[in-house]
């Protein structure tokens, strides 16, 4: 369920490659304004290629910008021929409030793709349209694991509205039906700790347990949105696991709160080579590192990814990924150079 890791995928990362770290010696600071720019060119540029794995992953990114001038470029996406794409754009639509996006998205509630229907309900929600309670909840409580596991991770994003006033229960609900999958106990979980309910942490610290490591990753997520003394021990403890993405994952939930050796673990991870060769691997721990990076902060890793990002021979993919760090990073720092307009 590519489109569900935020996100993951969903959750959902990309990184720069071996030769990014030529770049460490500087250790000189880069304004925010610079980052904002030059992450903004490489998030256009990707939604022009053909390879939709690469405009999903622009999409995500491009949501933290604010602002109209890079809407038209995204509402494209809403007519992509890959579903995958039609979804995150859909989302995007709804989070960048892109409301001559509505008629677009009216269509999609027919789209033959389930996902990319309930993707244009979240962004006609978010829209202010009405009337979707009922419709979601016949995905939400379905037997089909992916899409009530999709459904799960939307109502978590729409957030307590005036609308969605029982989605806390319904979360619960689903969580707790007989024989439910633990794919979408997990999602709901998550869900729930993005709309502040703590009681779901001792739950969420199972999965953080897990021998599955996409459940450890996504546990993070929602221990991420929970914060608080039990979190941090429990992140620190993961911050040392062996499965390098998972540990990732946790350094970034850190952030400035990871100590030195933390830091450096991420750092070496730009290094990563999969054992086995594994190409697909090899970068998704890659992306997780530079997400890390971003979230870390430092000036000497905010330049290097300021340099990747300018170096013609790295990775578009491992690119998408340091830009949407930066962003992240400036949206934490100066946040109204994001709603600004870019010459």
């Amino acid at each position: 369920m590519s489109q569900s890791k935020n996100f993951i995928v969903a959750l959902l990362v990309l990184i720069f490659g071996a030769g990014g770290c030529k770049s460490l010696a500087p250790n000189r600071s880069i304004a925010p304004s610079l980052l904002e720019k030059r992450s903004h060119a490489i998030l256009m540029a990707a939604l022009e290629r053909q390879d939709p794995v690469l405009k999903v992953h622009a999409l995500e990114a491009l949501t933290v910008i604010p602002r109209l001038n890079v809407i038209p470029e995204m509402r494209r996406c809403l007519w992509d021929p890959i579903p995958a794409v039609r979804f995150a754009a859909a989302i995007a639509a709804g989070d960048m409030q892109d409301y001559p996006s509505r008629d677009f998205l009216r269509r999609l509630l027919q789209d033959q793709n389930v996902s990319v229907q309930l993707a244009a309900g979240y962004g006609l929600e978010k829209l202010g349209e009405k009337g979707f309670e009922d419709w979601y909840d016949n995905v939400l409580f379905s037997k089909d694991a992916k899409l009530a596991g999709q459904a799960c991770m939307l109502l978590g994003k729409l957030g307590n509205t005036a609308e969605r006033q029982h989605s806390r229960e319904k979360l619960w609900y689903v969580f707790r039906m007989p024989n439910q999958s633990a794919a979408v106990q997990l999602q709901a979980a998550e869900a729930l700790a993005r709309l502040g309910d703590k009681s779901i942490l001792k739950r969420l610290l199972v999965f953080a347990s897990s021998i599955y490591a996409d459940d450890r990753i996504l546990a993070i997520s929602g221990l991420e949105h929970i914060g608080g003394t039990d979190v941090y021990a429990q992140l620190t403890v993961l911050a040392d696991d062996i499965q390098p993405e998972v540990c990732l994952a946790a350094i970034r939930a850190l952030g400035n709160r990871a100590e030195e050796e933390q830091q450096k673990k991420a750092r070496q991870y730009l290094r990563y080579q999969a054992p086995d060769g594994d190409k697909v691997a090899t970068r998704r721990v890659r992306e997780l590192a530079l997400l890390a990076m971003g979230s870390l902060g430092t000036d000497r890793d905010i330049r290097l990814l300021y340099d990747f990002m300018g170096d013609s021979s790295e990775s578009n993919y491992l690119k998408v990924a340091a830009a949407r760090a930066c962003l992240d990073y400036v949206k934490k720092v100066r946040p109204e150079i994001l709603s600004q307009p870019v010459p």
